[in-house]
């Protein structure tokens, strides 16, 4: 095969690519266009010979009278003039029948002395579309979270508060199995409000999230620390910790995060004395969390279970939970960019650790 063969097939290969394709001197005049350019062009009715080969480009850009055009007009004259070696503009492309939108991309390039633009045009509708349904689906759950906060819940309410007047108003006619009965239908009450406050948490994770700023995990641990501080005197724990680096996150949901984990630490650590211990490593942008127990452990087969909603690995009777505080932790670490995982062995502890962006990343 001729060393060259390869360069003569890359207009060939451009022009089966689904992509807008040009290419531009470094005055922004089309020397080259692909297949899709052209047939674009044709199906707009561009006034311009659609493959628009010898017009100026950042010409016929800064002509339409729109604010996406000029901006990226503004992002092309920079990679004309070699302010910048990279732009990337969204922009939505609509007709009276159609809804679409492209992500442009322009890079500069040099084959000897001369330097050139490559412009390329991505249809990104699907892309548009897709979110467009995530939205519609996160306005309902949020319109389930509202009805889960007043309209599920205040029938509970009402329940519990009824069962006890009963109880205290006829407990001296009452015998033990009706106390008992009385006594299991406000617990499941209980339970179930305790379960749908965690389901509206977790649903509130992506709909009320607050903005990423620099939070000391420092800071978020001494004020869980303070809240959980009853606890941890009743159970005599030991909580230790290395120091923690800060992260870019939202500190509110970031203290969801902490309260869970070592409240799930605390109430999982068997017969003995809880004993934690929180660790940080940094690895490139990122750093690695663990919250590490002496506990009771997982079986290897559910340390994936554990992290989705209402999957319990106990009764009710042995621990209590709403079996949704891990579902959470992954929810607020994936809204971070991270992960979450476990390692565990039974009756060897636990050792939780999860990744969040670096502040200074």
């Amino acid at each position: 095969m001729n060393a060259r063969e390869p360069e003569a097939l890359i207009p060939a290969a451009v022009d089966t690519l689904p992509i807008n394709f040009a290419i531009l001197d470094d005055d922004g005049t089309i020397l080259y266009t692909n297949r899709a350019w052209q047939e674009f062009g044709e199906a707009n009715d561009i006034e311009l010979q659609p493959d628009t080969i010898g017009t100026n480009y950042l010409t016929i850009t800064r002509q339409a009278n729109t604010e996406e055009a000029q901006a990226a007009a503004t992002g092309l004259s920079e990679i004309l003039t070699g302010d910048r070696d990279l732009f990337e503009f969204e922009y939505p492309c609509h007709s009276p029948n159609t809804r679409r939108w492209f992500l442009m991309r322009a890079a500069s390039f040099t084959n000897g002395e001369q330097r050139y633009v490559a412009v390329a045009h991505f249809d990104i509708t699907d892309r548009y579309e897709y979110q467009r349904r995530l939205e519609e689906s996160n306005e309902r759950l949020q319109q389930f979270a509202h009805v889960a906060s007043h309209d599920l819940q205040e029938p509970l309410r009402m329940v519990t508060r009824y069962l006890q007047l009963l109880e205290s108003r006829y407990g001296d006619d009452l015998d033990d199995d009706a106390e008992t009965f009385i006594e299991f239908a406000v617990d499941g009450a209980e339970r179930m409000e305790a379960m749908i406050e965690g389901l509206l948490a977790y649903s509130r994770v992506e709909t009320q999230g607050a903005s990423f700023d620099s939070v000391d995990l420092n800071a978020v641990l001494d004020d869980v620390l303070t809240d959980l501080s009853v606890r941890i005197d009743e159970t005599d724990a030991e909580i230790t910790a290395e120091p923690l680096p800060t992260v870019s996150g939202d500190a509110s949901q970031l203290r969801q995060l902490f309260q869970n984990l070592l409240e799930n630490a605390l109430q999982y650590s068997g017969e003995e004395n809880p004993r934690v211990t929180l660790s940080a490593t940094r690895d490139e942008d990122e750093w690695i969390l663990s919250v590490s127990d002496e506990g009771i452990g997982i079986d290897h087969e559910e340390t994936d279970r554990v992290f989705e909603v209402f999957q319990r690995l106990h009764s009710h009777e042995e621990y209590e939970g709403a079996g949704i505080g891990l579902a959470l932790c992954r929810r607020v670490v994936e809204r971070h960019g991270g992960d979450i995982w476990v390692d565990s062995d039974p009756e060897a502890g636990s050792t939780f650790s999860f990744t969040l962006p670096a502040a200074d990343a």
